[in-house]
């Protein structure tokens, strides 16, 4: 594969971002309700997985497969990370490893919630409450996972951010920001109302929220960089093609 082939495809990964955002935002906002109360009865939970039987199946299949565009793009930023950081790789390999984990955690969460709304009214309530808990709770505590992996992009930026091709300052600060938003999680299994519960403006909104933003922007600035890299390539061709013209003419 010629240098300018590999940018193609690293942009195509870099360019990810955007249907994992498409996709998932669809099958969170679109499809899927909004999460119900921790404090629902084992009766009313499966009752409302009776009435949004059909917006749960819609709202898994497109999260799952934003999950796939997910882990294309994040083995695209550890490329990049890992080319910045030099002799020296575990951050960015703590960096890679951490927020890989997070889609792939994620689509089983996703199956989970499948399983609860396949038959919900022919399942015992309880068992139902008990894998919408599981499901819910679960998707939620990968929060210290997405926390290292954030942080860690977030200070390897700023290390690195005078090197030719580095990414740009704010893309470092905006990355440890998101990281801090992911503590909304952290009371999700000791409260079940409340901004910190597991429907809670921290715990949800902030954290879910700001996590696809940051991801939308580093992906921005991701297909920039390899852009650049691709015009310097071909424009390098290009002058090495030149004095084979001259001397032949």
């Amino acid at each position: 594969m010629t240098p300018r082939e590999d940018l193609k495809w690293q942009r195509f990964c870099a360019a990810c971002a955007l249907p994992f955002v498409l996709f998932t935002f669809a099958g969170l906002e679109v499809f899927w309700p909004q999460p119900m109360s921790f404090a629902l009865t084992a009766e009313q939970t499966a009752a409302f997985y009776v009435e949004h039987r059909t917006g749960f199946l819609l709202g898994v299949i497109a999260c799952s497969v934003g999950m796939a565009f997910l882990l294309i793009w994040t083995i695209q930023l550890g490329l990049m990370l890992w080319r910045l950081e030099g002799n020296s790789r575990i951050v960015s390999l703590v960096t890679t490893v951490s927020l890989a984990a997070s889609p792939i955690l994620l689509s089983f969460d996703l199956a989970i919630f499948g399983v609860a709304a396949f038959r919900p009214g022919d399942t015992d309530p309880h068992v139902t409450r008990m894998l919408s808990d599981v499901a819910w709770l679960g998707s939620q505590h990968i929060w210290p996972m997405l926390t290292v992996g954030m942080a860690f992009t977030g200070l390897l930026i700023l290390k690195t951010r005078d090197q030719p091709g580095a990414f740009p300052a704010w893309l470092g600060y905006f990355s440890l920001f998101v990281a801090v938003g992911e503590f909304g999680q952290v009371g999700v299994f000791f409260f079940k109302t409340g901004p910190i519960a597991g429907d809670g403006i921290a715990a949800w909104y902030l954290a879910t929220f700001t996590w696809g933003v940051w991801i939308a922007a580093a992906g921005w600035v991701m297909w920039g960089l390899l852009g650049r890299e691709q015009r310097r390539i071909t424009g390098q061709d290009e002058a090495a093609v030149v004095p084979v013209i001259s001397r032949n003419s």
